[in-house]
């Protein structure tokens, strides 16, 4: 195979995403447990280069450098700021030896078909590629260098050049300028979407040791998992679900995937449900349906209050607001966000980024397909 270097691109998730909180950098973001998707995209896009991934970051990330030191990721992933947006970018490239370059956005997890993948490098030597998976479009493009370079140089003079890395390079100019889309075997497991995040993390659970990434993920220079041990109490019971090391269960959880350090107290049930890092469930509390992303930071006491119910048993349910990112019936607990003792929350509902418990403390029972932000949030429009 021609030679090929991969760039992984941090600008951070949209502002669009509902139940994020945007200046967490998409690559320490845990997607799977432990794994995060730097580690993800790490995977996908193993054995394409030589010398591994590049990881371009706008300057608000420079924290990840202490992120991938900390995890001793050695030298296979390299980060570069880029202080210009594209236009810095863009001499790092010229400065790359390899004939072909993959420019991959950090907010995707995929599982592309590696030979496939590899014949869309082998045949973009002279034009910009965007890949398609399973006829779902990407912002994965594949382009020979000197074409990306005479791209820039055409489509730069009509515009002004941007800062902001992310959206300039995929949504702007790589958009204007690709000549053509490769479709490739594979499986999309995140894309900006919430209801996707929780339905694959689900899907992944039903596949260990049968899926080509999560084989890649676990190979030798690889993060291993972290040694603490899962707990299981007495009191707990656990049916066809994966529980991650670091977490404990008091309850009962089952069909369910429970993150690093997440704690279900006594007689919490959490059933088809995605609890993500560092939440700790009530007693008595009932989750049913739910993705709850990550708690960052200290947490005293249970974020999802004694006695709390999320989730209901209405496969249809749809957010009024987001509808596209919280449907199916799913219900969405968004980062940082605390639910107080005894609330009842309808299906395909969406608490945002960092609400606090004292905002829904007046509240009783929220009807399905409701929303509630941070007072300060800009509106989703």
């Amino acid at each position: 195979m021609s030679p090929c270097s991969v760039y992984l691109v941090e600008s951070g998730f949209p502002e669009d995403l509902p139940g994020f909180s945007h200046e967490v950098p998409c690559a320490s973001f845990p997607f799977w447990g432990h794994y995060c998707l730097l580690d993800f995209a790490a995977a996908a896009f193993a054995g394409l280069s030589d010398s591994g991934c590049n990881l371009i970051a706008e300057t608000r990330y420079r924290s990840l450098t202490s992120f991938i030191t900390a995890r001793s990721r050695g030298e296979r992933e390299r980060l570069s700021l880029a202080d210009r947006g594209i236009e810095g970018l863009l001499e790092t490239l010229g400065r790359d030896p390899a004939p072909t370059i993959l420019l991959c956005p950090l907010t995707l997890a995929c599982s592309p078909k590696r030979n496939a993948l590899r014949g869309v490098i082998e045949n973009a030597k002279a034009s910009i590629v965007r890949v398609s998976i399973q006829n779902v479009e990407t912002d994965i493009y594949v382009a020979g260098k000197r074409a990306l370079l005479g791209a820039w140089e055409s489509y730069s003079k009509s515009r002004a050049p941007s800062l902001r890395l992310g959206a300039a390079l995929f949504s702007e100019f790589l958009h204007a300028s690709f000549e053509a889309i490769r479709n490739i075997p594979g499986r999309i497991l995140f894309q900006n979407n919430l209801t996707q995040l929780y339905k694959e993390n689900l899907w992944l659970v039903g596949q260990t040791g049968r899926v080509e990434l999560l084989e890649q993920l676990n190979t030798p220079g690889k993060p291993a998992a972290a040694a603490k041990e899962t707990l299981i109490d007495r009191s707990g019971q656990v049916k066809n679900s994966l529980i991650s090391a670091g977490a404990r269960v008091e309850g009962h959880v089952e069909g369910s995937f429970i993150f690093p350090g997440v704690v279900v107290h006594k007689g919490a049930s959490v059933v088809n449900s995605v609890v993500m890092n560092g939440n700790r469930i009530g007693a008595k509390a009932q989750l049913y349906k739910t993705l709850v992303l990550p708690y960052v930071g200290d947490l005293g006491s249970s974020n999802i209050g004694e006695g709390a119910v999320i989730g209901m048993r209405e496969a249809g349910a749809r957010n009024f607001d987001f509808p596209k990112q919280v449907c199916e019936g799913v219900t969405v607990i968004g980062i940082n966000a605390e639910v107080p003792k005894g609330l009842k929350i309808g299906s395909g509902c969406l608490i945002g980024a960092r609400v606090g418990a004292g905002q829904l403390r007046s509240v009783r029972e929220l009807p399905r397909s409701s929303t509630v932000l941070r007072p300060e949030e800009p509106d989703h429009e």
